[in-house]
């Protein structure tokens, strides 16, 4: 290895480790992911930005499912709940009394 290929080694480790820093700094992936949801929750199915922020939304879901799944199908059974209270505490919800 010459000593071209060791600076050359040096400076990629010393962007990627620049890189790295900004982007936990900068939580790119936070604002992104929270942009995401905010177009998917009120844009228009036929605005562009629904479109294009629909696979941010899925590729974030799958994140969780893969790297937190306990916790992800805790808030969703909290959330089901949180939805519809009688039917978490058992009681009947067909409106028979």
């Amino acid at each position: 290895m010459t000593q071209q290929d060791s600076l050359l080694v040096y400076f990629a480790l010393a962007c990627m480790w620049i890189g790295g820093y900004a982007a936990g700094r900068g939580r790119v992936a936070k604002a992104l992911v929270a942009w995401a949801d905010r177009q998917v929750g009120h844009a228009s199915r036929r605005s562009p930005r629904f479109w294009i922020a629909l696979p941010v939304v899925l590729a974030a879901a799958a994140c969780l499912w893969t790297f937190r799944p306990r916790r992800t199908l805790n808030s969703y059974r909290a959330w089901k709940a949180w939805q519809n209270p009688a039917a978490a505490r058992g009681l009947d919800t067909n409106g028979d009394i």
